[in-house]
């Protein structure tokens, strides 16, 4: 099954993020809690982890991008159980 990482929300007032780094690229295998992304706030970095196991089979998003809560930055491969 494809599974989504979304930028969580972040505060009450964050609405939209930089990305500063990208830690995964398709075709590499994630665990849950690895690092995917590093995104940048008016007020403070966050690390996003993987909520999921699998393949990384899309990267929707590249460093410099600016993105809003909510939008997806890779696309996980998971395995049905």
């Amino acid at each position: 099954m494809r599974t989504k990482i979304v930028v969580p929300k972040m505060g009450m007032s964050t609405v939209e993020v930089d990305v500063t780094s990208l830690f995964v690229k398709v075709g590499q295998q994630v665990q849950i809690g690895d690092p995917v992304a590093e995104v940048e706030s008016e007020k403070a970095n966050f690390t996003i982890e993987s909520e999921f196991a699998g393949k990384v089979v899309e990267v929707l998003i590249q460093v410099n991008d600016t993105i809003e809560v909510g939008d997806a930055i890779c696309v996980i491969e998971t395995e049905e159980v």
